[in-house]
């Protein structure tokens, strides 16, 4: 059996020191993971939402300078009723109802859904009844014309085209006699409730549409819509 001697050499050996290089190496790797983790869910987490550039009024018009997309993290419920980053393009030209504060989320109560008045443009009522306007099933939005019966029921009876394209900027409708706490959404689902179309028109045709409606009696017609077109048209008549 072989023994070792123990020497001075050996007994008096220095024990082995931590590379702190190595420490400080692995630390690094270790703050960056965790940066990269704590990154990826925070910004996985938020959601691109709009909000205001500036203080609007109410009113006022909507313009692509007075938006700007913002990532935040909000409740299910805030989001939906904030205005995504996406609807951006589809806004523009829209009436602000309310007014709103700089740097604020824009939610959709905060814009009107009826079509933006232009400086040349004005909102005009005529009375309709579901029987003369499509049933009734007309909507804010949609794009109609509007006829002229004269003499009607006489031999001369005359049909004309008062205004052959324009918007629908309100539907009115009556409360049903003896209802009690009839909301508008429910009046608008009944379409014999309507009683009043507000058009947007030019003031030309708003002069031809006053005269129409002292004249005789009105329709409306229901038309598909016009790409890339002006929604108030142009006014003219065509005789049936």
């Amino acid at each position: 059996m072989s023994t070792s001697t123990l020497t001075p050499a050996r007994a008096l050996r220095q024990p082995r020191q931590m590379d702190w290089r190595a420490v400080f190496g692995v630390f690094l790797i270790v703050v960056a993971t965790g940066g990269s983790v704590a990154f990826w869910t925070a910004t996985s987490d938020t959601r691109t939402v709009l909000v205001a550039t500036h203080d609007l009024p109410a009113g006022s018009t909507l313009q692509s300078s007075d938006v700007a997309v913002a990532r935040v993290r909000v409740d299910d419920s805030i989001y939906q009723a904030a205005i995504p980053a996406g609807d951006l393009s589809g806004l523009i030209g829209k009436q602000i109802t309310e007014p709103i504060h700089a740097d604020q989320l824009l939610a959709r109560a905060q814009l009107s859904t009826r079509p933006g008045l232009k400086s040349d443009q004005l909102a005009l009522t005529i009375a309709i009844s579901p029987d003369s306007a499509v049933g009734g099933v007309l909507r804010t939005g949609d794009q109609v014309e509007v006829l002229l019966t004269t003499d009607k029921g006489k031999p001369e009876a005359r049909t004309t085209v008062v205004l052959p394209r324009v918007t629908v900027y309100d539907v009115g409708y009556a409360e049903p006699v003896g209802a009690v706490n009839v909301d508008t959404a429910s009046s608008a689902a009944n379409p014999r409730l309507m009683r009043s179309l507000t058009l947007v028109v030019s003031v030309d045709q708003a002069v031809q549409l006053a005269r129409a409606k002292w004249a005789g009696e009105l329709d409306v017609a229901l038309l598909p819509p016009l790409q890339g077109s002006d929604h108030a048209g142009t006014g003219g008549t065509h005789s049936e």
